[in-house]
């Protein structure tokens, strides 16, 4: 199985990682994100909730830099 994120840019990217749906009133702290299956963990007030990658609008960095989390899904290069 292949990945479906691509982990040397998360992995070069200040931790720890934020998502947000609407990039104003919530943002969630995430635990750990799974690169082939896109899941990940969102701390929820203390409890950890899982969601998909996907799910989100908004992810920011530990450095509060702003990205479009759809620049973090490798791209197929099959024809």
């Amino acid at each position: 199985m292949s990945d479906l994120l691509n982990i040397e840019l998360i992995n070069s990217l200040p931790q720890p990682f934020w998502v947000s749906e609407n990039g104003k009133d919530w943002w969630w702290p995430v635990n750990d994100i799974d690169v082939q299956t896109g899941l990940m963990r969102i701390d929820v007030c203390g409890k950890l909730q899982a969601c998909h990658f996907a799910d989100w609008s908004y992810m920011r960095d530990g450095d509060l830099t702003s990205h479009d989390p759809d620049t973090f899904y490798l791209e197929d290069d099959s024809p």
